[in-house]
């Protein structure tokens, strides 16, 4: 199937050890958005007068900012990671799994391993018909995203 819904779809912390592949993952729980995350390089333009053309290139590269809305619980012990490294100016590993597998429920979905900074995590409380919420915001690095396709 060439396309799949995001319901099933995981993020987990882990710690700060080098090797993001070799780390112990802890799910965080609620999560109700993860956002999105790639590559994104900056455009350089240069206006060049005689044939008045714009010409394009490619400046540096930028690996984003994810934004996860949670239903908030720091008794969830991925959540609890997360407000613990808010304080933190270490890059931490994350996982995230998609739930695009063959349909074997032996085979695994794609998995994004990241290092990132936990920039906020702040609290959401909105009207009265909502679960209380919290929004937390990673800083991916620079060259740290890697990708290892479904089985």
């Amino acid at each position: 199937m060439p396309i799949n819904t995001a319901s099933g779809t995981t993020i987990s912390i882990g710690t700060t050890l080098a090797d993001a592949s070799a780390d112990s993952y802890t799910s965080i729980g609620y999560v109700a958005t993860i956002g999105e995350f790639g590559r994104v390089y900056q455009e350089i333009e240069f206006n060049s007068l005689s044939d008045r053309n714009v010409l394009k290139f490619k400046g540096q590269r930028n690996d984003g900012t994810l934004s996860m809305e949670l239903g908030r619980d720091l008794t969830d012990a991925g959540q609890l990671a997360l407000w613990d490294a808010l304080d933190s100016d270490q890059d931490y590993n994350f996982t995230v799994i998609l739930n695009d597998a063959s349909g074997d429920t032996s085979a695994d979905g794609t998995e994004f391993f990241f290092k990132a900074k936990v920039m906020s995590f702040t609290t959401n409380v909105s009207d009265a018909n909502s679960v209380v919420g919290a929004t937390v915001t990673l800083g991916v690095k620079s060259g740290s995203i890697e990708e290892t396709p479904a089985t």
